[in-house]
């Protein structure tokens, strides 16, 4: 019984892991996957990653945000290839 436990105390963080990395909490993804290893497995696999994550990922590369129809946009581009507005 103890092994049991000690075993889905340790399996409970790869789930977790995986979903912090898509910017999701990583303490109630914990407990999911110590409760139900298997689905928050395959749940933490296919979930998107959060708008927030996504937003940052773009930042990192140096993207940019048009002002008019709020699509990422290349750096140093001039013309925004989603709404095809002159970008400043």
């Amino acid at each position: 019984m103890l092994m049991l436990l000690t075993t889905a105390l340790i399996l409970g963080i790869i789930p977790a892991t995986i979903a912090h990395q898509k910017g999701r909490d990583f303490v109630a993804w914990y407990i999911y996957g110590v409760l139900l290893f298997i689905i928050a497995l395959i749940h933490s696999l296919v979930i998107p990653k959060s708008p927030k994550q996504i937003k940052e990922d773009f930042e990192k590369q140096g993207y940019t945000e048009c002002p008019y129809c709020k699509e990422y946009v290349k750096p140093g581009a001039t013309v925004c290839p989603h709404c095809q507005r002159d970008i400043k």
